[in-house]
């Protein structure tokens, strides 16, 4: 093969490579707060551009002018400009100003239109943590409104099942009061006739309300916090050991308007048939609510259940970790119980759940900033993140623009004939010319291929994607 033929496919390559990159280098340009009056003079001039407009409302939150970054963008979002970059910076904005709610939206929008899977990962854990952080706000805001609250229609059928107060000299027993009021919420909820809050709902507004252990069971303290909770009924009761190896559990259902029980239950049993004894609770307690069961449904909730009592405790003791955000402590719990139980499921969601919390718990909102300015750096190509891929291609790079004109240091065989030795080698580029043994030894100098990286096209619109 001629160097002009080798010349000439190395500058089609190359030719094709800055095509591609010129073609796409339209991603959104990094931006910083020096940016706010210069992006918002230009945003003023073209306000159809919803990229210059994205990239102002960045620029203001880089500021730290979060309610200014919010409204901008959210004006982005309004006017059709539903890109990853103006849904993630939103979602800073709103977790900026604890707007817990405005940023579980922005970013649950940013898992539907991103790209960047990296930080679509960081963010599912991050929602989990603004699920949370939403609901203790929540409760302090129905402490605030408590004289509305209390005069507001209850949820129909809606029911809260309170943590169990523990009777015993046992506190190894302790976590019973949170795994069996969860277990009964689980069970309650595969009942279709009825709605059944969230555990983690409940607690909350407990924890604003500084209840003590006496409290979850006062007739008084439950229907103020179910009207809180706009619940019908809550269900409040306790545990209480008889001996060393039986306990008894009481629970009253409690009519959150009247602010008088509905129906008490009761059962007994030996501390290891301690599952048997919370489904003829949840039996009863269903009835009490004129909850009609379906076998299927009944057959659902006798399947709830641990394989034994150290793995519900190491489960307990997870929940009352998570309660007091030690969601590393509860990780290590769920996994106990796992490790014990493996087939309870509700142990292993919940160190899925946990570990993700932990991990969020302890990022910062700068942390999954840099987690998505990979995406939004401009960089060598103008591309977003396209700096780090470049760098981890580039011997890959090299070998396949050698591939096409290979260019060593000196005198080595151009894959073909050499000359008097007529030693064949493997040369796909050019069958004829081998066939003919009319190829030698080319002499090269030391060159080093010019190598852009190909990224796909970003949709129109450009941004974080």
């Amino acid at each position: 093969m001629s160097m002009a033929q080798c010349l000439s496919l190395r500058t089609v390559f190359l030719f094709i490579l800055a095509v591609h990159v010129s073609g796409c280098a339209t991603g959104m340009a990094d931006v910083t707060a020096a940016d706010v009056p210069r992006l918002q003079q230009a945003a003023a001039a073209s306000p159809d551009d919803l990229d210059l407009r994205t990239q102002f409302g960045i620029a203001l939150y880089k500021a730290e002018r979060f309610n200014d970054a919010r409204t901008a963008l959210g004006t982005v979002v309004d006017d059709g400009g539903e890109t990853g970059a103006a849904f993630f910076y939103l979602g800073l904005a709103n977790e900026a100003l604890e707007d817990w709610g405005g940023a579980r939206e922005a970013y649950s929008r940013y898992l539907d239109v991103g790209k960047w899977d990296p930080l679509k990962n960081e963010l599912r854990e991050r929602l989990l943590l603004m699920v949370r952080r939403e609901l203790q706000t929540a409760a302090r805001t129905a402490l605030a409104q408590e004289a509305q609250l209390t005069t507001a229609a209850p949820r129909p059928r809606t029911v809260a099942v309170f943590p169990f107060r523990l009777i015993s000299d046992n506190q190894d027993l302790l976590p019973l009061r949170v795994a069996m009021a969860d277990m009964m919420i689980t069970d309650l909820s595969l009942s279709n006739a009825l709605t059944v809050l969230e555990r983690t709902q409940i607690q909350s507004l407990l924890d604003e309300m500084a209840l003590t252990e006496t409290g979850y069971t006062s007739a008084v303290t439950g229907a103020r916090a179910g009207r809180m909770l706009r619940a019908e009924h809550v269900v409040q009761g306790a545990l209480t050991t008889l001996g060393t190896d039986a306990l008894r559990m009481d629970a009253d259902v409690l009519n959150t308007v009247r602010a008088q029980s509905a129906g008490s239950v009761q059962s007994e049993d030996l501390l290891e048939a301690l599952f048997d004894m919370e489904k003829d609770v949840v039996f009863q307690v269903l009835d009490v609510l004129g909850a009609e069961l379906t076998p299927a449904e009944r057959e659902a909730i006798n399947a709830n259940r641990a394989e034994n009592l150290l793995a519900f405790l190491a489960y307990g003791r997870g929940l009352m970790a998570m309660d007091r955000g030690d969601y590393q402590d509860a990780q290590n719990f769920f996994q106990q119980a796992a490790a014990l139980d493996p087939g309870y499921a509700p142990a292993v969601e919940a160190e899925a759940e946990a570990e993700s919390l932990a991990s969020a718990s302890t990022t910062t909102a700068g942390q999954v900033e840099n987690t998505g300015a990979a995406e939004l750096g401009g960089g060598l190509t103008g591309v977003p993140g396209a700096n780090d891929l470049l760098a981890s291609n580039q011997s890959l790079l090299t070998k396949t623009a050698n591939d096409v004109n290979p260019s060593p240091a000196v005198g080595v065989l151009d894959q073909g004939t050499t000359g008097a030795s007529g030693q064949k080698q493997t040369d796909d580029r050019d069958p004829i010319q081998e066939a003919a043994g009319s190829e030698g030894t080319t002499m090269a100098t030391t060159s080093t291929a010019v190598l852009r990286i190909f990224i796909p096209r970003p949709p129109k619109g450009g941004g974080l994607q």
